[in-house]
């Protein structure tokens, strides 16, 4: 059965890891420093990031700092959204 995934029409594209997951990963630094880490981010990072600090601030009522890097299309969230995040980019269509 071969099926087609039409991706959202939006100004970003997230690609799937080599075994079709989301690229959201969660992160610990210096033993208590978490962080989520989103990956495989194409096109409009800033959009994506915009959208991603919208999505937590209805969620936690305030705006978590993140850190964009667009030579390697990642942004990094500060706190632990690994969950959160990937099931609202799976209701996006990603």
């Amino acid at each position: 059965m071969n099926y087609i995934v039409t991706p959202p029409s939006l100004p970003y594209m997230i690609r799937r890891s080599r075994m079709h997951n989301v690229p959201v990963y969660s992160d610990i630094k210096h033993g208590n420093q978490h962080s989520t880490l989103l990956r495989k981010v194409e096109g409009d990072i800033w959009a994506l990031n915009k959208d991603v600090k919208e999505f937590l601030l209805g969620l936690l009522g305030k705006e978590p700092p993140t850190q964009v890097n667009e030579v390697t299309g990642t942004i990094r969230i500060k706190g632990q959204f690994d969950k959160e995040l990937k099931d609202w980019l799976l209701k996006k269509g990603f």
